[in-house]
């Protein structure tokens, strides 16, 4: 049916002691291991602590590919905050090399402590390096964008693009590129192949976030997790612009391994609703050979919960 983005989990950190930064930078140096014994006390039990974690969080997240620096109007706005929050925090970050402060342009941009933070994310490129070269083909047989997709939040985040080398009438979309969960063909992919208790969760988030247009957008997404559950993939037309369409089937690699998605999109004139069936048809076919050379490369060749073993029910 039609409808018109666990990359939420941000892994441990090395380095500073991000605990510190929750705390004002007047602080004395000389009470750091105090501080550090208070923040690992807080961190199990205090509901404060953690609010002010997701804060920080929130405020690391509003940046984008094309936004690089922001300043703490910005910040709080796209973090939603109170600016004088916003802005120690930011001043925090900053302290501990997660942003970086220039007082030129007074504004900040992300610093050295996220790249590493990335590096450690992509450190196991497994997934990346198979599902690429099937994405590329994807791209330039149908003259689309192929992406490789996992969620933050309540967006979904590309972790690999692929263009066709064929036209430049596909989207602008890179990695790191964000587009809503809520409304998208790819992020209602992503949303069916979660667990019921995740799902039920992030449903709250994207209702808290899209409360004025929620009944329309939930009757969206219940209509395509059923579409995904019926036929394996699900479809949208004008969902996150009104002249883009797209088609994706969820990437399920086996339990406890990340939530993922392949999906296509170009604008509707090149992708009309019978060639998006086409390639939904044929993400089925690429998310269950990804799965099986991941499981071969990863020694898992036993594992039954896979993308092939769900995308097979919908093969034949």
């Amino acid at each position: 049916m039609n409808s018109r983005r666990h990359a939420g989990a941000y892994g441990m950190m090395t380095g500073p002691r991000f605990g510190d930064a929750l705390e004002p930078l007047e602080r004395n140096v000389s009470d750091s291991e105090e501080i550090t014994r208070t923040h690992q006390s807080r961190s199990r039990r205090d509901p404060q602590f953690l609010a002010i974690l997701d804060k920080a969080f929130r405020i690391l997240s509003a940046y984008t590919v094309s936004d690089v620096w922001l300043g703490s109007t910005e910040i709080s706005i796209r973090a939603d905050l109170p600016k004088p929050t916003a802005s120690r925090l930011a001043q925090s970050l900053a302290a501990l090399g997660y942003l970086h402060y220039s007082s030129r342009r007074r504004k900040y941009r992300l610093g050295l402590g996220v790249l590493s933070l990335g590096y450690g994310a992509r450190s196991e490129l497994t997934i990346n390096e198979i599902a690429r070269p099937y994405l590329q083909r994807i791209a330039d047989e149908f003259g689309v964008h192929a992406s490789l997709v996992g969620y933050s939040q309540t967006d979904v985040m590309h972790l690999d693009v692929c263009h066709s080398s064929n036209t430049l009438m596909t989207l602008r979309l890179e990695p790191g590129s964000r587009i809503p969960l809520a409304g998208t063909a790819t992020g209602h992919a992503l949303l069916a192949a979660l667990d019921e208790k995740e799902r039920a969760y992030l449903m709250k988030e994207l209702e808290r976030r899209h409360s004025k247009h929620w009944t329309e957008l939930r009757r969206g997404i219940e209509a395509d997790i059923e579409h995904v559950e019926r036929i394996g993939y699900t479809r949208s037309e004008g969902g996150w612009h009104t002249d883009i369409n797209g088609v994706a089937c969820p990437l399920r690699l086996g339990p406890g391994d990340p939530v993922r998605a392949i999906s296509c999109g170009a604008p509707a004139r090149h992708l009309p609703r019978r060639k998006m069936d086409v390639i939904g048809r044929r993400l089925l076919e690429v998310a269950r050979d990804i799965a099986r050379e991941i499981q071969r490369a990863e020694g898992r060749t036993d594992e039954r919960e896979t993308a092939g073993h769900h995308a097979g029910r919908h093969s034949g």
